[in-house]
């Protein structure tokens, strides 16, 4: 049976608006599945290795859907590139503070921001990255926006917390900002680039001495 024969007997099962044409709702869910299906083809085989119809054919869509929203895989590619990290990230832009003094409070978020830097899914779109940015140099251009906009805007939310308490001193938020990602988000993928091996001990060892190495920086002086 052709893919198309298969995705008519699944695009039976969606809600149907006026006109058999499927309701907003379910165009909604079958974009977001497409979405998914993309990550999880690219991450798993790259650019190169995967097609519109087995993307497609994953999603349980016509072809015809995809091409309605996205002109090429490239364009697919860079939608799914941003789904991923705002997936990833996301948290940093609703984490919550806790009343913890601003030592215990980082060390807590920091262990939470390296775990995000270095999922599996994140570091295979980090190489695909790299490795596509000569082709679609869209993806550089995202990658800086997203990581602006989620990360550094969430971290500075967080610091300026901690300053509003009395506890850091900020010359510059968002170099801050940039600054604590690096320290803990930049070196934790860096490490897992080159497949560098630590124990959870270990791990948490650095982590700490690079908040504490941050914190030299901005407690108040005097």
């Amino acid at each position: 049976m052709s893919l198309e024969g298969n995705e008519s007997k699944k695009s039976a099962r969606f809600l149907r608006g006026p006109g058999g044409r499927p309701t907003r709702a379910e165009a909604e869910r079958r974009h977001l599945r497409l979405l998914a299906a993309a990550t999880r083809l690219f991450t798993a085989k790259g650019l190169a290795g995967i097609s519109i119809d087995a993307i497609a054919e994953e999603a349980g869509v016509a072809k015809r859907f995809v091409y309605a929203r996205y002109r090429d895989k490239g364009e697919l590619f860079v939608a799914a590139v941003k789904r991923l990290i705002e997936e990833r990230v996301g948290f940093v832009m609703t984490y919550q503070v806790s009343e913890a003094p601003v030592e215990a409070g980082l060390l807590a978020f920091a262990e939470e921001l390296e775990r995000a830097a270095v999922h599996p899914d994140a570091m295979a779109m980090h190489r695909i990255i790299v490795t596509e940015l000569h082709r679609f140099p869209a993806l550089g251009r995202l990658f800086t926006e997203k990581t602006r906009q989620n990360v550094l805007g969430g971290i500075v939310r967080i610091l300026q917390t901690y300053e509003a308490r009395g506890e850091i001193k900020l010359d510059d938020p968002f170099m801050s900002a940039e600054l604590f990602f690096m320290l803990i988000g930049g070196s934790a993928q860096r490490r897992a680039l080159i497949r560098f091996k630590q124990t959870a001990a270990q791990r948490r060892h650095r982590t700490f001495a690079a908040v504490r190495l941050f914190l030299d920086g901005v407690r108040p002086r005097g």
